[in-house]
């Protein structure tokens, strides 16, 4: 998949949420992965796992708060069901050790379910920009991967499909599983690495800022 075809299926922009006291501390030091915040603090990652309240995290001279995994507990009871070779914890491990991201009109949906919750921004970047820094790493998921509420789809590490095999590898992977009846779209974009902060502001649109169509 090229960058052209990247965008075509995702948007001009890519929408991340967090929280809004987050975002000045993503400027200045990147944006990482739960589980390598917690690493950095001295913390185990695997105590974020399946964290029903926000948390705060010292790091260095900046406090970082991450978002609970409600969606995820929610389908506790019937993880046997959705979960490939996974456990419920195992799969919060899937989720901390990444950085989501949504499609250009993803993203609001997402955030419209949040909407009880106080202080979560959208932060938009560059399709284009962020597809020849991450080409190699991107993943594309046709599910929320953190959401397991109501009928949960099915999901394991073979969810996740890196760019760099193609449309249709994508568009078929669930079908050939027999976990979708049709070819699917991106619902989520995600990469197992962080970004330092040099890259992230060339990324990163400010307010009212679009990229091109």
């Amino acid at each position: 998949m090229d960058r052209e075809e990247f965008v075509e299926h995702v948007g001009p922009q890519l929408v991340h949420l967090t929280m809004r006291s987050n975002v000045p501390g993503i400027n200045a030091g990147g944006l990482i992965r739960a589980a390598e915040i917690a690493r950095r603090a001295g913390i185990d990652p695997r105590s974020l796992r399946l964290r029903k309240e926000r948390t705060e995290i010292q790091l260095d001279n900046r406090v970082i708060k991450l978002n609970h995994q409600r969606p995820l507990i929610a389908g506790a009871k019937q993880a046997e069901t959705f979960l490939d070779r996974h456990t419920l914890e195992s799969w919060s491990d899937v989720l901390n050790s990444r950085l989501f991201f949504w499609p250009t009109d993803g993203g609001s949906s997402f955030a419209d379910s949040l909407k009880a919750e106080a202080g979560i921004v959208e932060v938009r970047l560059d399709s284009r920009r962020f597809f020849d820094a991450f080409a190699p790493d991107i993943d594309l998921s046709p599910i929320n991967s953190g959401s397991a509420t109501r009928r949960a789809s099915v999901r394991g590490d073979w969810l996740f499909v890196p760019v760099s095999e193609g449309w249709d590898a994508f568009a078929e992977n669930r079908r050939k599983r027999g976990h979708a009846g049709r070819r699917d779209s991106v619902a989520e974009v995600s990469i197992a690495r962080d970004i330092p902060p040099e890259i992230f502001r060339t990324l990163m649109l400010a307010p009212g800022q679009t990229a091109k169509a």
